[in-house]
């Protein structure tokens, strides 16, 4: 069963740099790390190239870096001692963290006040969550914090029509919805809220094709999480490695930008309760 959680993996990037370290031949303990796929997999582990090899520098540790094609494969993955660290929405942190004890490591400053963003088109008459009601609708993965349980959260709370929840399309990552909106594949969707401004500013969608009508009270997202039993050193040091991150640091900020991030984090396994009842609440954690 362990060997079907990285049957999906479609991209896997081994950062060989350092491998011949001169005095270290018995430091060559591979740091394995796994992210959600928040958007395309393989862009992720193109740009994410820089990180790879600051954390190597960091950490003493080779570095390798996998993105699956589904959240839960995350999942799977740390809970089966498959990868030592990973990076979760908050939603795969409490999955993980309830299967396998997961321990929070650090988060970007940001995450601690996280949304989601509900858009529409420009010209489709949707101006709130009330107006959803017959028309179709996009959430990204069903695992998704931002994509999906969040958004589903608060429809239910401003009682939506259950209709749209229940015939709602899975895109299955924060872009795809964006571009099922932006195509008229849906009449709107919920995403993260980085992705969209990402996504904007890159022209990859713009204010002719779609616009945002409503967004999210504020909830934590994204966490870095190390496996249980994972030695100290090598999840403190990595911890540290982007905690160390300085925006002031023409170097640090470049990986800052990279991440969306303006600085981190420690992060506390609490900040998660609410989360937690929220998926109690839509049945998704039991």
């Amino acid at each position: 069963m362990q060997n079907k959680a990285f049957g999906v993996v479609v991209v896997l990037l081994l950062v060989m740099a350092g491998c011949t370290r001169s005095g270290n031949g018995g430091n060559e303990h591979a740091l394995r790390i796994a992210m959600i796929p928040t958007t395309d997999p393989g862009k992720i582990v193109r740009e994410s190239q820089p990180l790879v090899k600051y954390l190597e520098k960091e950490t003493g540790s080779r570095i390798e870096l996998v993105v699956p094609t589904n959240y839960a494969a995350v999942v799977e993955a740390i809970a089966n001692n498959q990868v030592d660290i990973a990076y979760l929405g908050g939603f795969t942190f409490v999955q993980a963290s309830r299967r396998a004890g997961v321990l929070p490591l650090v988060q970007r400053e940001r995450d601690q006040n996280f949304h989601s963003v509900f858009i529409t088109q420009p010209k489709s008459g949707i101006n709130s969550l009330a107006d959803l009601k017959g028309h179709s609708f996009a959430f990204g993965d069903v695992n998704s914090t931002s994509g999906h349980l969040m958004p589903a959260y608060y429809m239910r709370a401003a009682n939506v029509d259950p209709g749209v929840i229940a015939k709602a399309f899975y895109s299955g990552g924060h872009d795809a919805t964006a571009l099922a909106v932006a195509n008229g594949k849906v009449d709107a969707g919920a995403m993260d809220e980085l992705v969209f401004g990402t996504m904007m500013k890159s022209g990859k969608i713009t204010p002719e094709q779609v616009r945002l009508f409503y967004t999210t009270p504020a909830f934590f997202d994204y966490v870095w999480a190390a496996r249980k039993g994972l030695d100290p050193k090598l999840s403190g040091s990595f911890a540290d490695a982007l905690l160390k991150l300085d925006a002031s640091n023409p170097e640090h900020k470049v990986l800052l930008d990279l991440l969306n991030a303006t600085k981190y984090l420690r992060a506390e396994d609490a900040s998660y309760d609410k989360l937690r009842q929220a998926a109690r609440d839509e049945g998704l954690l039991k």
